[in-house]
């Protein structure tokens, strides 16, 4: 005998309930926690400009630890970021080390790409060279970068200080090595010379008190050096982005 105080149960609510949290599971599990992107979502956004773990490794050799992925597994940018700047920036992995498990800073990066090959550098250590911050102990970190492929068009032709007041809101300069960083590996990655004819102002300044400037990509290799530069057509601002998310 069925019991009439039992409430009553309609099939198909339950059915339809149930569909819409296997539904609602189904998207949590696909979007990455805090509206950060996963990296096959930026990947297909950014293309070619987009440059993850499988490229360093490949490059620099370098073999991530679980706890290093897990540490960068998604991206701290929102697609809402992502889709606009798809071909005018570059989403890139950064590492502290390489694969010897030095410190990845300027100076070691010229000596892993020597004069006699490409790419290179303009210019190497002499016995004479003082050392700089910016040169001989700042390195990338393991973090994710997403940074302006060319220079700020209306920041050429004017004076460094100026250049500071073009940034936006959400925007900063990065330090030299980060930019030297950037390009060999889209140079090796890609086969790209990013700041082939141009310059950019880097957060650094040197032990002479001038701004730290990187670019000039050529066969004849990146220009990175403290230069008192004046107004120049080919010398300006390559923003990078604030992340969205810590």
């Amino acid at each position: 005998m069925s019991d009439l105080s039992a409430p009553y149960c309609n099939p198909r609510a339950g059915a339809t309930r149930l569909r819409i949290t296997l539904l609602f599971l189904a998207v949590s599990l696909a979007s990455p926690v805090g509206g950060q992107t996963n990296q096959s979502r930026a990947r297909a956004i950014m293309g070619e400009n987009f440059l993850g773990p499988e490229e360093v490794e490949k490059h620099f050799g370098v073999r991530f630890t679980e706890a290093e992925r897990e540490r960068v597994r998604d991206i701290p940018y929102s697609q809402a970021i992502l889709r606009p700047c798809k071909d005018s920036h570059i989403l890139f992995l950064g590492i502290e080390r390489d694969d010897r498990d030095k410190t990845l800073t300027i100076c070691r990066l010229r000596e892993m790409f020597p004069s006699s090959g490409q790419p290179c550098f303009q210019s190497y250590p002499k016995a004479s060279e003082r050392e700089e911050d910016y040169r001989d102990r700042q390195t990338p970190q393991l973090r994710w970068y997403l940074i302006a492929r060319d220079l700020r068009e209306e920041s050429r032709s004017k004076p460094y200080w100026e250049q500071k007041l073009l940034f936006k809101e959400n925007e900063y300069r990065e330090r030299a090595v980060v930019y030297v960083y950037m390009m060999l590996l889209m140079f090796k990655a890609r086969g790209e010379r990013l700041f082939e004819k141009d310059v950019m102002l880097t957060e650094d300044v040197g032990s002479d008190g001038a701004p730290v400037v990187a670019g000039y990509f050529a066969t004849e290799g990146i220009y990175v050096s403290d230069w008192w530069l004046r107004e120049n057509s080919h010398f300006g601002i390559a923003p990078a982005c604030k992340p969205d998310f810590p």
